[in-house]
C-alpha cells in the first residue's frame, strides 16, 4: 500500500527501529541517570514503537498479500520469513510492553530481562535484513532500480 507514492509499511518500520532500542539502551544507563527517568521515558519509548510496530504490521500484510497475488515467488518467501521473524518481534515486545505496565513508572529490569531485549533486537535486525531483500531485490535475486 502506497501514501502519495511512498509505501507505509517501509514508512513505519523506522519508528520501532529506532525506538525498541533506545527503550533498551535507557534500562542499560539505568543506574546513571537521575531515578525514574529511565522507567518512564523507556516506557513510552516501548509503547509508541510497539503500537507503531502494529501499525506497520498491519501495512505489511497488505503488501504481502500484493506479491503472492503477482506470483512472485523469490520475493514471497523472503516476506514470509521477514514477517514471521518481525512478527515474532512484535509479539515478544509487546509481550515486554505487558510486563512492564503494572510496575510503570518504577521499572526496573535484572540481567535476564535485558538478555531477552537483546534477543528481541537481534531478532529484529535479522527480520530486517530479509524484509530489505523484499524491498531491494527483484524476483530473480537482481538488485531492484
Amino acid at each position: 500500500m502506497r501514501l502519495f507514492g511512498h509505501p507505509v509499511h517501509v514508512m513505519l518500520i523506522h519508528f520501532p527501529v529506532a525506538l525498541w532500542p533506545a527503550h533498551a539502551g535507557l534500562h542499560f544507563l539505568a543506574g546513571r541517570l537521575p531515578p525514574g527517568v529511565a522507567g518512564i521515558a523507556g516506557f513510552w519509548l516501548l509503547v509508541a514503537g510497539t503500537g507503531l510496530g502494529w501499525l506497520a504490521a498491519c501495512f505489511g500484510l497488505s503488501d504481502l498479500l500484493a506479491i503472492q497475488r503477482a506470483g512472485q515467488s523469490r520475493r514471497l518467501s523472503y516476506a514470509l520469513s521477514h514477517g514471521l521473524v518481525n512478527g515474532t518481534v512484535l509479539t515478544g515486545f509487546t509481550a515486554v510492553a505487558v510486563a512492564e505496565y503494572p510496575h510503570y513508572p518504577a521499572i526496573t529490569h535484572g540481567p535476564g530481562f535485558l538478555a531477552i531485549e537483546v534477543a528481541l533486537l537481534v531478532g529484529l535486525f535479522i527480520g530486517n535484513y530479509l524484509g530489505g531483500e523484499v524491498v531491494w531485490k527483484d524476483d530473480g535475486g537482481r538488485k531492484r532500480e
